[in-house]
């Protein structure tokens, strides 16, 4: 399903595309002398002072051939780690990005743009006022694909009805703006897609770990609920990856590479 074809509904605004409104550190002492330990970031250095089994002096057997003057040094060096660049990517909910960052831009250099400023911004205290406002654009106009205004989810009124306020599409394009994956760690049944939001927001009360396991068809059911407010009913046809079915019985589930 190509994102350009999906432009029905009603108008927002001023959209031009059609749509719905809207390091440790340790010091020792003995008896033999004084000795200190430092570990910073994969580097280790030691070193000792005063009488030490390697020192210059009277030993058993003559002279120690050691050669220092009372005192030793020595140092090891790990591997540091590594040196971290720009970010390109970061892991969230599946298809939010493509869905509705820019999926309606008829540039798509400019398309391409706007995922990668989505990819690369790091700070998680900026996400949803960064990207709440486009999302709400974006939203109103995926709302109408099934040329129903108001059934996406959280668009409709407490009673169900229709919603005709601008920022009726706030609530969703805030939480998927807050773009990562919540997980229940107390829960060991995890069969809902997403639920650690939908419990919190209210759109389905459960106790289950949430996230999303391989099995989950996260393009279906994305474009479902963005759509249609529903789990299915919007599909991009495919019904399985040509590896085969996913496998949750195994860890890594990937089969091999081709």
């Amino acid at each position: 399903m190509t994102h350009h074809s999906m432009i029905l509904g009603c108008v927002l605004g001023s959209l031009v595309a059609l749509g719905c409104s809207s390091t440790n550190s340790s010091t020792s002492s003995s008896s033999s002398g004084t000795s200190t330990s430092t570990t910073t970031s994969g580097s280790s250095t030691s070193s000792s002072t005063g009488s030490t089994s390697s020192a210059t002096g009277s030993t058993t057997g003559g002279a120690s051939s050691a050669g220092s003057s009372g005192s030793t040094t020595g140092s090891s060096t790990g591997t540091p780690p590594p040196t971290l660049g720009t970010q390109i990517d970061r892991m969230g909910r599946p298809a939010i990005n493509t869905a509705v960052s820019d999926p309606f831009d008829p540039s798509s250099t400019a398309e391409d743009a706007a995922k990668d400023a989505y990819n690369a911004n790091s700070d998680p205290t900026t996400w949803v006022s960064a990207f709440t406002p486009q999302f709400i654009s974006n939203l109103a106009i995926l709302d109408g694909l099934d040329a129903k205004c108001g059934n996406q989810v959280f668009a409709t009124l407490p009673d169900g009805g229709y919603n005709p306020s601008e920022t009726r599409y706030t609530t969703l394009a805030s939480v998927l703006a807050d773009d990562r994956l919540w997980v229940n760690t107390a829960s060991g049944t995890c069969v809902v897609y997403l639920a650690v939001e939908a419990n919190a927001t209210g759109l389905i009360s459960n106790n289950d770990c949430g996230g999303r396991t391989p099995l989950e068809d996260v393009i279906d059911e994305s474009y479902s609920l963005l759509a249609a407010g529903t789990v299915s009913g919007v599909t991009d046809g495919i019904n399985q990856d040509a590896d085969g079915p996913p496998d949750l019985s195994t860890f890594p589930f990937l089969n091999a590479a081709h």
